[in-house]
């Protein structure tokens, strides 16, 4: 079986974003959104969502405009407007009121509102709203339902097809403990992080040692679960680990994670700093991968030295929550303008 991370936040995310009205809502919509686009592609979320706000109260009808300031309401934090706003525009929007339902289905997951995000995504009738349904199907112990959608989507291009397939065969596997590792796919896809990491642990350990699968699968959610904060559940899936072949370095790297979680912070920074002069390691890979450990430290002379060299938003924000000075961490822009006058 071929290994398919199921990423369905990442499937509708061009679609969550007001980014995405330029080419989904049609050229009037795409010259009336385009400068409150461009502020929020150059990272400015305080003026582009003045700009959307504005162009939602000038142009009512606007499915683009709206689209843009419920996104700006979602990244502040305000769910229920976020909702709102596009359940008014819902009625007037034409051939594009599929986008706008899996849009909404997205703001319900936000809130975890489960079987609203079932509703809207079949009611959007599109490929990622009905994958959306078929995981809730999953989670609620509806195997058959979840089936009958994922033997549907199976035939879709794309990543909405590879992983509609991926659920199928651990589904239908004769193995039970490989129909568990769909559910858990189900819960970590659907935002149930801590959920999916308890749930999995024993499924994964109890599948035989010659499964082609089994080597990645721990190794994939050894480093859910330590994010997750399930760092002894971490600590059982790396315990006897052969890292897959060119794998090596995450598998370093999520040892390091665990003991940057576990309090055991010298031995954390001195693993990665040997990864760190590899040359081998993919630079990106271990930016992130730094990036994620930060984030599991609150003391911000260790939160720095982890992410010494590393310019990414997750390092600035991760060194934010810790205390420390971030503005050093990403370049010249609103964000370092933010951060250099909070």
């Amino acid at each position: 079986m071929r290994v398919v991370t199921v990423r369905t936040l990442v499937l509708a995310a061009s679609l969550a974003s007001g980014l995405a009205c330029s080419g989904l809502f049609g050229a009037d919509d795409a010259t009336l959104v385009a400068p409150a686009d461009a502020m929020l592609q150059k990272g400015d979320l305080p003026a582009a969502s003045a700009a959307y706000k504005k162009l939602y109260e000038e142009h009512p009808t606007s499915v683009g405009a709206a689209v843009g300031y419920s996104y700006t309401q979602l990244v502040g934090g305000d769910i229920v407007g976020a909702d709102t706003t596009l359940a008014k525009i819902e009625p007037i929007a034409g051939d594009k009121v599929g986008e706008v339902r899996l849009r909404r289905a997205l703001i319900a997951l936000k809130a975890q509102d489960l079987d609203r995000v079932k509703v809207l995504g079949l009611q959007s009738g599109l490929p990622e709203g009905k994958l959306f349904a078929a995981e809730v199907h999953l989670v609620d112990l509806q195997p058959d339902e979840a089936i009958k959608l994922f033997t549907e989507l199976s035939g879709a291009p794309g990543v909405v097809g590879d992983t509609a397939k991926t659920y199928l065969q651990l589904l239908q596997s004769s193995d039970q403990h490989k129909a568990s590792l769909a559910e858990a796919s189900a819960l970590w896809a659907l935002g149930a992080h801590a959920d999916a990491c308890e749930s999995v642990s024993k499924s994964l350990e109890a599948l035989p040692e010659d499964d082609p699968d089994k080597q990645t699968l721990m190794l994939l959610w050894a480093g859910r679960s330590v994010v997750s904060g399930k760092v002894q559940i971490a600590k059982n899936l790396v315990e006897g680990l052969f890292p897959p072949e060119g794998q090596s370095w995450r598998y370093q790297s999520t040892l390091a994670m665990i003991k940057i979680a576990d309090g055991q912070t010298q031995d954390g920074l001195q693993m990665f700093q040997v990864l760190k002069q590899d040359a081998s390691v993919p630079r990106q890979g271990l930016d992130d991968a730094l990036a994620t450990a930060c984030g599991l430290t609150r003391d911000p002379e260790v939160a720095k030295k982890l992410v010494d060299g590393v310019e990414s938003p997750g390092a600035a924000r991760c060194l934010l929550e810790a205390g420390a000075n971030a503005a050093d961490h990403v370049s010249d822009g609103p964000m370092h303008s933010f951060l250099e006058n909070p």
